[in-house]
């Protein structure tokens, strides 16, 4: 590798450096001096590379001015397995792409591609970053309106994407996230960011994972196998949307809140999970409506989560409960199907004082394996449940829960239909 301790305005021929060089030329004008750059240069006008840069010992290229764009153009920057191969320490409406018809890697470094403090309006595309060891692209405590778009991201040691340190306000969308051993993507105490469209597959960790984080939303994306859950919510992330999102194949639950309020749970189809397609664990004050959650190993699960709104889901064919609650209280349950699972349709347990019992309304828990609804302790309210065709009671209630009326039962194998509240056929 030839380096060169000349900035880009340094008037070096293309002749001296030979076919290794790259060489930039100002974007839109006036046109730069053909210059070379080599391993940890200083890049202050855009540039297109012409040649790989290859065994970088630290850092690949820094960023070194605003409005400029960097184009790989189908070359290699690649380490040693230290620095970062594009590092951006604050510059402003930087693109870094690739315009060449054969990928352009980003490989071998500790980041692949970092946005570090006060960067603002970059562009991060079309890139091939792989096989780097603890994140491929980083958002360090990035500004705002950075766009992370269309990237195939691959094979980290560690996590594909990682959004930290206050980021805020910046866009992951429609990128191939696979094979990273710590976790597809990752944010940690970041506030207002979309993840949007992305493919996310063959985790070592969770597929998506907030913590600390609050006000983002994930948007419709694919999350395939993972070694721990696909989508999870952890450690005061409040107040996030995760709606029209896929998963399959995660090794824990498909999508889990834990020690986190306020967020919003709409309309994601969740399958094949090692635990339940959704978990609250000491998850206050969410709503989760029209989540299909069929085909996991249990449907809904609340432990000690209380005040959440549990409407319009399908909580079908799972090999244990379609919906447990387990110490939560003051929760609605209404509108849900919980049809055809191992157990019981609807399971609540735990004591809850006057004024602070569940509400379930309106509920379908038809041919369970066990009840259709089974709800133990008192002051629980039952009202407009339909359970039919179930493998022990439609409706079993212990004293003191509350009969709200309209509950119907039919073909259940206990003769009697239900306990605890009247069933009409």
């Amino acid at each position: 590798m030839i380096r060169f301790s000349r900035t880009l305005s340094s008037p070096w021929s293309a002749a001296a450096v030979g076919a290794a060089v790259l060489f930039g030329v100002a974007a839109p004008a006036p046109a730069a001096h053909a210059a070379p750059l080599a391993c940890g240069q200083t890049v202050t006008v855009s540039v297109v590379l012409s040649a790989n840069l290859l065994n970088c010992p630290g850092d690949g290229l820094i960023v070194g001015g605003n409005g400029i764009t960097i184009d790989l153009n189908g070359r290699t920057v690649d380490g040693v397995g230290l620095g970062v191969g594009i590092r951006n320490n604050g510059f402003d409406n930087v693109t870094v792409t690739n315009s060449g018809s054969t990928p352009a890697r980003v490989q071998e470094f500790d980041h692949g591609v970092q946005l570090n403090a006060g960067t603002l309006g970059n562009i991060v595309e079309k890139l091939t970053v792989q096989n780097n060891e603890f994140s491929g692209i980083g958002l360090n405590n990035a500004h705002s309106d950075n766009r992370v778009r269309n990237n195939h991201i691959d094979r980290q040691a560690h996590r594909g994407v990682e959004i930290t340190a206050g980021s805020s306000g910046n866009l992951i969308a429609d990128n191939r996230i696979t094979g990273n051993q710590g976790g597809g993507v990752f944010a940690q105490n970041a506030v207002g960011n979309r993840v949007e469209r992305n493919q996310i597959s063959g985790s070592g960790g969770a597929g998506l994972a907030l913590e600390g984080s609050r006000t983002n939303t994930l948007l419709a994306n694919t999350v395939g196998t993972s070694s721990d859950g696909a989508i999870v919510l952890r450690l005061g992330s409040d107040g996030n949307l995760v709606q029209g999102n896929s998963s399959s194949g995660s090794a824990d639950a498909g999508l889990t809140v834990s020690g986190s309020a306020g967020n919003r749970i709409l309309s994601n189809t969740l399958h094949g999970s090692g635990d339940s397609g959704i978990v609250l664990d000491s998850a206050h004050g969410s709503t989760v409506t029209g989540n299909d959650v069929s085909r996991n190993t249990g449907g809904i699960e609340l432990s000690f989560a209380n005040n959440n709104t549990i409407e319009s889901n399908i909580a079908s064919n799972t090999t244990g409960d379609g919906i447990s609650l387990n110490g939560s209280l003051n929760n609605q349950l209404r509108l849900n199907k919980a049809e055809n699972n191992g157990s019981s349709g609807i399971y609540v347990v735990g004591d809850a004082a006057a004024g602070s019992g569940n509400q379930l309304v309106g509920n379908i828990a038809n041919a369970n394996k066990g009840s259709g609804i089974f709800v133990s302790k008192a002051v629980h309210t039952l009202q407009g449940n339909t359970a039919r065709g179930n493998n022990s009671w439609g409706i079993s209630a212990d004293r003191g829960n509350v009969d709200g009326g309209a509950n119907r039962a039919g073909g259940n194998a206990q003769s009697g239909q239900c306990t605890g509240v009247v069933c009409a056929p």
